[in-house]
């Protein structure tokens, strides 16, 4: 019985040989390639484009924009001509204000066209009466012109003056103004140039009072300012100038104007005369 384990354990070892010999050497392993890291691209960084400068604004340079027209009855007899001659700054591409200001002028120029179209029906039914009654007509003659007062780094002062003509014994003269900020081109007011409006009313219609004209009216106090508006007004070098329309008082046919001195509103004034 032992005999037979010992040979049992000896057919196992040879078992084992022959199959270690018969089996071959073990394969070798081929390691897999490592994909190489693919370098990153440093970015070049991009210029910063510089900014061109806008070239330095300039004061504006003036010229002007006209709105005209003649108007004729139906029998071509002229009863009406209008011509308003309105600011224009030519230099809109270095004056920051420029195109802000003729827009505004543009605008009023069209307004004022508009409103003789409308006044020429009333001109054309008088002239036809005129004539059915054989009397005299005398065309209606409307014209607008302007000055620049003012233009500074504060402010563009510019003062119209508009003349109808309907063969009267008086024409009919009015004298407005615009003051616009010289940046933007926006219209300024009166509340933009002064703190204390009743201080302002107070000083004007004493100013206007002592004037040769007010005074050989006889006008009083009440009646000045009654007639006195704050909008009236506009800059030069030598002060603020108000004025009073014509026929706004009696007797009185033509605008009366007083100028004072910047010093003498300087502590109600925002404007810091140059």
């Amino acid at each position: 019985m032992r005999k037979q384990t010992i040979l049992t354990g000896a057919a196992a070892l040879v078992l084992a040989v022959f199959l270690a010999a018969c089996s071959g050497p073990a394969p070798e392993v081929t390691p897999s390639p490592t994909a190489a890291a693919t370098p990153t691209a440093t970015p070049t960084p991009e210029p910063t484009p510089t900014a061109t400068p806008a070239p330095p604004a300039e004061p504006p340079q003036w010229g002007e924009q006209v709105f005209t027209q003649t108007y004729t009855a139906g029998d071509g007899t002229q009863v009406m001509s209008v011509r308003y001659t309105l600011p224009m700054v030519q230099n809109t591409d270095t004056c920051p204000a420029g195109e802000v200001i003729n827009n505004w002028y543009k605008e009023d120029g069209a307004s004022r066209m508009e409103g003789a179209e409308e006044n020429y029906e009333q001109v054309v039914a008088d002239y036809d009466v005129s004539k059915a009654a054989g009397f005299s007509f005398s065309p209606v003659t409307e014209e607008m012109s302007y000055k620049v007062l003012l233009s500074t780094d504060q402010v563009i002062s510019i003062r119209r003056t508009w003349y109808i003509n309907s063969g009267g014994a008086y024409p009919t003269v009015f004298e407005l103004a615009e003051n616009f900020d010289p940046q933007t081109g926006i219209k300024l007011t009166f509340t933009d140039f002064f703190t204390d409006a009743q201080a302002v009313r107070e000083r004007v219609v004493d100013a206007f009072l002592a004037s040769s004209e007010i005074s050989a009216g006889g006008y009083t106090w009440a009646q000045i300012s009654a007639a006195y508006q704050p909008e009236q007004f506009c800059l030069s070098s030598d002060g603020y100038t108000f004025w009073i329309q014509g026929n706004t008082l009696n007797n009185l046919h033509s605008p009366v104007e007083v100028t004072l001195p910047y010093d003498t509103l300087k502590d109600v004034s925002l404007y810091a005369a140059q």
